[in-house]
């Protein structure tokens, strides 16, 4: 066997070393030794997608920041060769960030007050798109973003001029022109604002599909995409079809963490002795996102079962399935997280990096963390869980719904007043109800039958809620199976 103990203790001190960052910022993209490019995610990145799906932790800031970066974006270029990255102009059109880093992306306060103004959402952005492409074309516009939006409004026709000037530009360059948008929650502290500033902004991006080198993308979290009062105008459609939900299978997060083992100064040697251990292949063969070859890996670095046997589950199989949300899907981030924990267990296994015991203390992690996550988006899940400690499920939804109508969890989430609540709040009749539909449409339920409804592992464990017929989870650290 190729493997000593400084293998193991190389591989085991990169893992615990790991920065599962909490959020990304498309106006501040990673580094590059940090990317790792899925083969499915290509689509996320593609010219003529203009929407694009992800729950907290897909990676939507990430994807939107290596776009807007020219650095970023060349590099990844060469990894999806056929999207023609490296021809592509792209400027961010909103982001977490507009208003604090040069740009054409206004801020909140200055969109709050266009609205305010009543100017509608539409001529908004259609202005952000003008004074994008101006400077390529040599057009002089007004310097402040207010002027530009009036001049857009009281002069169209120069407007529109402008804009096929600029599409017959990028043709000429044989470059394309793309428009980003990210962070849409972040548009104003309220929904009422909000939804007619989005609905702007998809209207934009279906109206660019009349110009050939000239498109918008727009990052959207899974929430304000079941809200379908943003589609509410005519072909909408057309925009929902070409949808790409920014999820990860379970071998490309495997691929994910091979890439950081192969890449880094301390483990690469150590992870070559694993490969060479784990597939009896050619090194030329070796394919770390095949999930066959994946499986002997892991089983070499982290024992095989989650206890003496199989009953218990796969390592492999049993992680990502205990990271999974109520959509069956797992972010890079709480499967790195977990990993880290796992290598940072108290008692360390002599034969493996991590074990199954390691393992089950960093999904327990990971668990409280995802919640965390989430609260940076939706800050009022931390009140909506925390008053339903002790359920158990599945249950009937009545379950949770009186729960919170006893404890007033309503009338706490309303006092969050810094970000925006669970869409459809502010005007419910029943505001209960819009609770338990606002936590399914961010998977941190789901619905198992007409009166049932369940509440995955990765929740559960942080939310304190008991699960009908299972074992209470182990308390970190203790080291029985």
């Amino acid at each position: 066997m190729t493997i000593k103990n400084s293998d193991i203790t190389s591989i085991r001190s990169v893992l615990a070393d790991l920065d599962p960052k909490s959020a990304a910022n498309a106006a501040e993209p990673i580094s590059l030794h940090e990317l790792y490019a899925p083969p499915s995610h290509s689509q996320a990145l593609d010219f003529g997608r203009p929407l694009i799906v992800g729950n907290r932790g897909a990676g939507k800031s990430v994807w939107s920041g290596a776009l807007a970066d020219t650095k970023t974006r060349n590099e990844v270029a060469g990894l999806y060769p056929k999207l023609g990255l490296d021809r592509m102009v792209v400027a961010l059109g909103f982001h977490e960030s507009a208003g604090q880093v040069e740009g054409v992306a206004p801020s909140a306060k200055v969109l709050n007050a266009l609205l305010n103004q009543n100017i509608d959402a539409e001529s908004i952005w259609t202005s952000v798109l003008i004074r994008a492409v101006a400077p390529d074309v040599g057009a002089k516009l007004p310097k402040s973003f207010m002027d530009v939006v009036r001049w857009t409004i009281n002069d169209p026709e120069a407007g529109e001029s402008l804009l096929r000037k600029a599409d017959q530009y990028y043709g000429r360059e044989k470059k394309k022109f793309l428009l980003v948008f990210d962070a849409l929650d972040r548009l104003a502290n309220n929904w009422t604002a909000i939804r007619p500033l989005t609905e702007g902004i998809l209207r934009l991006s279906l109206n660019m599909f009349g110009f050939k080198n000239m498109h918008a993308k727009v990052f959207l979290r899974t929430d304000q995409e079941k809200d379908d009062a943003l589609f509410n105008f005519p072909d909408a459609s057309k925009i929902r079809a070409l949808t790409v939900p920014l999820t990860w299978h379970a071998s490309e997060l495997y691929g994910l963490l091979f890439n950081i083992l192969k890449n880094d100064a301390i483990s690469k040697t150590a992870f070559k002795h694993y490969i060479n251990e784990a597939i009896s292949l050619p090194v030329g063969d070796v394919d770390l996102n095949d999930e066959a070859q994946q499986k002997s890996l892991f089983s070499l670095l982290a024992g095989e079962f989650m206890g003496v046997d199989h009953r218990r589950g796969r390592t492999y199989t049993w992680v990502i399935d205990h990271l999974a949300d109520a959509f069956h899907e797992t972010t890079p981030r709480s499967f790195l997280i977990t990993l880290q924990r796992a290598a940072l267990a108290r008692v360390k296994p002599k034969m493996t990096v991590i074990d199954h015991h390691g393992i089950r203390e960093g999904v327990q992690a990971a668990s409280s963390i995802r919640v965390d996550q989430l609260g940076e988006d939706y800050p009022w899940i931390h009140e909506v869980l925390e008053d339903l400690e002790g359920l158990e499920v599945p249950c009937s939804p009545d379950n949770f719904t009186k729960r919170w109508k006893a404890r007033g969890t309503v009338r706490r989430v309303k006092r969050i007043t810094n970000r925006p609540g669970p869409i459809g709040l502010e005007e419910a009749k029943d505001p209960e109800f819009v609770l338990l539909e606002s936590l399914k449409s961010i998977g941190v339920i789901e619905e198992r039958s007409s009166d049932r409804i369940n509440m995955p592992d990765l929740f559960r464990v942080a939310a304190k809620i008991k699960r009908r017929g299972g074992v209470r989870p182990p308390a970190a650290g203790n080291r029985h199976s």
